[in-house]
Formats: structure tokens, sequence, C-alpha cells
């Protein structure tokens, strides 16, 4: 080896923070790569949740909704019936003043499911269909939504690409971003003005 390529190479290893005769590390490997960038989706998104005023609450399995559900309605004085999507019909709603279908005037709760979310703004991606009435998100006080991790995108791009590859057949797609807000009045934000004035993500496996 010349002196010049060793040069050359020494300040490479330099650089790299590497001595000499010492082996590069190894790359990581293909599993480690996608739990990392699924985590940090995660916190890109609680973060931006956060930012636009959405409440978000982990659980270990879908059926521990129903519970959730349960205890948001104890703190918050909601005695009335709830409006739940049919997608969600499934789960164990015993005991509670369930409507499964569209939101109507006197639904002051609503519970739906979430498509996918955006984890760069913080957008939560709705299908408008029979199994996910879309008034259920403009209608009621307070809506809660569903959503699965495996459901994490980073930005809105993949979202028509997730849409094409499982070739959903939706009316509409609704992107909600934060409660329902407006500061024409005087200048104040006010959440509640042309639709929930409250949202909160039940984020599951």
């Amino acid at each position: 080896m010349t002196d010049a390529r060793a040069a050359i190479l020494a300040r490479v290893r330099h650089a790299l923070g590497r001595e000499p005769g010492q082996a590069p590390a190894p790359r990581p490997q293909p599993g480690a790569i996608a739990v990392q960038e699924a985590q940090d989706l995660e916190r890109r998104l609680v973060e931006r949740l956060a930012s636009t005023g959405v409440s978000l609450m982990p659980l270990h399995s879908r059926e521990e909704i129903p519970a959730a559900v349960i205890r948001y309605r104890e703190q918050h004085g909601l005695d009335g019936p709830v409006a739940v999507a049919p997608a969600l019909a499934a789960l164990d709603w015993h005991g509670q003043p369930v409507v499964f279908g569209s939101a109507r005037p006197d639904h002051a709760l609503a519970v739906g499911e979430a498509f996918a979310a955006i984890a760069a703004t913080g957008s939560l991606a709705l299908l408008a269909d029979p199994q996910h009435p879309p008034r259920l998100a403009f209608l009621p006080e307070h809506h809660l939504l569903v959503l699965s991790r495996r459901r994490l995108l980073a930005n809105l791009e993949r979202l028509w690409v997730l849409l094409a590859e499982e070739r959903r057949d939706s009316e509409a797609i609704h992107l909600v971003t934060g409660p329902s807000s407006t500061a024409d009045i005087g200048g104040q934000l006010l959440y509640g003005a042309h639709g929930p004035r409250a949202v909160r993500v039940f984020l599951t496996p």
C-alpha cells in the first residue's frame, strides 16, 4: 500500500471513529430497522396529536375498547346513548346504551374507527361507508377513534398507496386534524364550533 493511500484510509478511519484493524459495525437487520421506524412513527404521531388537541390512550387489545369508553363516559359525565360504528359491533358492549350506525342530534358521544393516521401532520384518515358512517365524526361533541398501530403512516402519500393496495371502496375520505375549532369570535380559540370539541384516540396493536 502506498503512503498516499494509507494516509487517505487513515483519515477516513479517523472520520468514522474507527481504529486501524477494527472491523466495521454490523449493519442493522431489516427487522430491527422496521421496529425502529415503527417506534419513530408512533412518537411523531403522539407529538402531533398533542399539538392539535387530540388525546391518546394506548390499549393492549381491541377487547379493551368498551371498558375504555365506559371510563371516558364517567370522566365526562356522559350518560346518554352512544353512537358506535358498525365496524365495532363485534365487541362486547353489554350494559352500555349503544346504537350502531349513524349519529343523531341527541348523541353526545360517538365511537368510530380510523383507517390510518399520518404521523407528519397528526391527521386521522376516516373512511365513509356503511361500516363507518361519516356523521359519527362531525355531529357528537365527543369523538373516540380506534386506531391500529399497524396503520401509522409517515406521510399523506403513503395513505393513497395503502388505499390503492387494499382497493377500499369508500364514498369519501375525511382527514381530521384535531377537534373542531375556530378563532373567528373575538380572536379566542374555541372548540366544538362546527363539530366535536374533544377527540381521543384509542391506540391498539
